[in-house]
């Protein structure tokens, strides 16, 4: 690993824990083994070295999003339900690593930052979630009568605003089993009746996969 991968990955792992305030070049220059001026080298402030791990994400998300896209519309055998449970899982994933508390920080400090992500929710990750949901809608597999747009921000914000500290703690469940309770009832509210028993069959092999690795 070269110096400036080393340097995003190190800083990445800070802004996540720390969030965009509290993340000091000094101290993560000390943290990454390497001189401040160094640091500066490569970024030449801490913002400008946010923004590159934004952007490494948001390329990460589009290039994953449109894999699953381009396999499924080239394989017409393709288990829908597996894939599109994948992109929701990214979603909710993000949402346990990226806390609401890390981008009110961003929307706070790096603003410009925060619009970036917004339009790439509204550009990106939305056009491709109705693209695969409609192919779904072809393949027979989601109801026809399901408004795309308004499902796709109804998950968003269910994510966003129960995986957050204060409610995991009023809950008393972990990230995972609030994001895995949501993503079954809304995928079970949106399948064909046919497709309903493929998910159950789905549900039950992913269960057996994780008791074995337990």
């Amino acid at each position: 690993m070269d110096v400036k991968d080393k340097i995003l990955k190190v800083a990445r792992e800070e802004f996540v824990r720390l969030g965009y305030r509290n993340v000091r070049t000094d101290e993560l220059s000390q943290k990454i083994g390497i001189s401040k001026r160094t640091l500066y080298e490569h970024f030449r402030t801490k913002e400008e070295l946010f923004e590159a791990i934004i952007d490494l994400e948001l390329e990460k998300i589009k290039s994953f999003v449109e894999n699953i896209i381009e396999y499924v519309e080239q394989n017409p055998q393709a288990n829908l339900i597996e894939e599109i449970n994948k992109i929701w899982q990214l979603n909710a994933d993000s949402a346990i690593e990226f806390t609401r508390e890390f981008f009110d920080d961003m929307q706070k400090y790096t603003p410009h930052l925060w619009d970036k992500i917004y339009q790439f929710r509204q550009k990106v990750i939305e056009k491709n979630f109705v693209r695969i949901f409609k192919t779904g809608v072809d393949m027979g597999f989601f109801r026809s009568d399901v408004n795309i747009e308004v499902l796709f921000h109804m998950h968003l914000t269910l994510v966003q605003n129960l995986v957050t500290p204060s409610m995991i703690m009023r809950l008393q469940a972990s990230p995972k089993e609030i994001v895995e309770t949501i993503l079954n009832v809304m995928f079970r509210g949106v399948l064909t009746d046919s497709a309903r028993q493929q998910y159950s069959d789905f549900c039950k092999k992913l269960c057996s996969i994780n008791f074995q690795e337990s």
